[in-house]
């Protein structure tokens, strides 16, 4: 099933978690306003990118391995691609996307990945507005906390020393609100940092814990109780 959508209402830091997660492979080509880009995604990785004049030739080229041969690139050079058509777009926020799955056959497992998508992920979330970041962090109140056995994915998110100072006081206690007062850093930079982190799998919301009230029965049955030793 294909995934669509407006970029003003659907950010990319979005969309890569729903492609990383799930480890999709794919096409995910996006509208940019200027110039439309393919971008070839191998189990949840985007490993190349390239501009098309005509979208029916992205489906009909289907063999990668050909395709890089045709166009003379090589697969140690693959990342340059990310570099000029997609790191440099991040924080653009006009454009339509669409992401089918399937279609591409990749021929190996070979390809160069300087840009993991856990490090795109948080290069995107830098860039975020207020408005973007309110769809999830959207209560001072909120609890977040950290999740275990994920060193790996944050050596590839390559989180700045800022990033990291968030991380840190994600302890399961601390609400958004202390965490923006501890850190001492803009709240935007905070709800940012936040925001990618939930994405990249580095940290959950805490879920409330329900309170459970006496029930009817129980109270009916102290009252009784009572009145027994009261006669």
């Amino acid at each position: 099933m294909a995934l669509t959508g407006d970029l003003k209402t659907f950010n990319f830091v979005d969309i890569l978690q729903i492609i990383s997660k799930d480890k999709k492979s794919g096409i995910l080509l996006v509208e940019w306003k200027d110039i439309t880009v393919a971008y070839y995604v191998k189990d949840g990785q985007i490993i190349f990118a390239r501009p098309v004049d005509r979208v029916f030739r992205v489906y009909a080229e289907r063999d990668f391995d050909l395709l890089i041969e045709k166009l003379r690139i090589s697969k140690e050079n693959l990342f340059r691609t990310i570099e000029r058509f997609l790191i440099e777009r991040l924080d653009l926020k006009e454009g339509v996307f669409s992401f089918t799955p399937g279609f591409v056959k990749f021929g190996s497992n070979n390809y160069r990945i300087l840009y993991p998508v856990e490090k795109i992920i948080m290069m995107a979330s830098r860039g975020l507005t207020y408005e973007e970041v309110e769809r999830k962090i959207s209560d001072e109140l909120l609890v977040f906390e950290p999740l275990e056995g994920v060193n790996d994915v944050l050596e590839k998110a390559e989180l700045t020393p800022e990033e990291k100072k968030v991380l840190n006081l994600v302890d399961g206690e601390r609400t958004v609100y202390d965490i923006r007062k501890d850190s001492g850093l803009d709240n935007l930079k905070v709800d940012r940092a936040l925001y990618g982190l939930l994405a990249v799998g580095a940290i959950k919301r805490k879920k409330k814990e329900k309170k459970q009230s006496p029930s009817i029965a129980l109270d009916l049955l102290m009252k009784i109780i009572e009145r027994i030793k009261g006669l």
